[in-house]
């Protein structure tokens, strides 16, 4: 599958989740206020059901708990990573190295705020924030990689900070965490991060004009013990995704992302979006 038809998944499954949620919210609007029922191009699936003879109360009992389940669920994991990006706020601020971060944020000509370089001794190379994301840099990177090397990763997370990558990453594990009865968003949420991650490696190598800085950099890191995540929040980290695919992606440029079509899991979302939208 080519990385242009996963982002075309990727942004028909946010038009399609969008229409999900907003005729959820149309039809608790219209309990809670006593509207007047709104036109639904999904109608003619009501008529099936009562051709069917599926029982009214059965099928009402079942769709108000997934409607206040899939909206129970979205706030809660809305008020998590509130609560994650405050923390991770709070240790930026409190071990970032101004100097530093002001230094290789002119280095490589990021716009201000756009990089901050924390004391932490374990490596640590990901970009975080979603409307204005930043790359996240720790002292143990400088002391582990060579100047190349360290350009090289940097460029790699400035394709996500373009992409705005962690912003992606975050609706589509919210995605497959509240409509988890949907089962494409979950293949998403697991194919996605890859198909950054390979972007924003060919990004890297088209800017170094070569691979070996960024393979060795990738290279050194994957030798490195598991790091602690001390930062929870959405985000698009340079040494946590698909290892192997990778490497053989630095290894030959060249190579195109191979994933099959989830035709079964396609199926039968398509399925369930018809029968939720018939039933809402």
């Amino acid at each position: 599958m080519k990385e242009s038809r996963i982002k075309g998944l990727y942004l028909a499954s946010l038009a399609v989740s969008g229409a999900i949620l907003l005729q959820m919210l149309l039809y608790l609007l219209q309990h809670l206020f006593k509207w007047r029922a709104f036109f639904n191009i999904f109608d003619l699936c009501i008529l099936l059901f009562q051709k069917l003879h599926v029982p009214a109360p059965l099928a009402w009992y079942v769709i108000n708990t997934l409607i206040l389940h899939t909206f129970g669920l979205l706030i809660w994991l809305m008020a998590q990573h509130a609560r994650d990006t405050w923390k991770a706020k709070k240790i930026v601020k409190l071990s970032e190295v101004s100097a530093l971060s002001q230094h290789y944020q002119d280095q490589f000509g990021l716009r201000p705020n756009a990089l901050s370089m924390i004391s932490y001794q374990a490596p640590i190379a990901m970009t975080v924030g979603l409307w204005k994301p930043r790359i996240l840099l720790s002292t143990g990177l400088l002391d582990m990689l060579e100047p190349n090397e360290l350009k090289a990763v940097i460029e790699h997370e400035k394709c996500h900070v373009r992409y705005r990558d962690p912003l992606a990453g975050l609706l589509l594990s919210t995605l497959s965490k509240a409509m988890w009865y949907i089962p494409i968003f979950a293949w998403l949420a697991e194919k996605y991060p890859i198909m950054i991650e390979l972007r924003a490696d060919k990004y890297a190598i088209s800017q170094m004009k070569q691979s070996l800085d960024l393979g060795s950099a990738l290279l050194k890191l994957l030798r490195q013990a598991p790091t602690p995540q001390i930062i929870s929040l959405s985000h698009a980290s340079f040494a946590e995704t698909s290892m192997n695919v990778r490497i053989q992606h630095i290894l030959d440029p060249q190579m195109k992302l191979s994933l099959h079509w989830p035709l079964i899991r396609m199926a039968s979302s398509l399925l369930i979006v018809i029968v939720l939208n018939g039933l809402i």
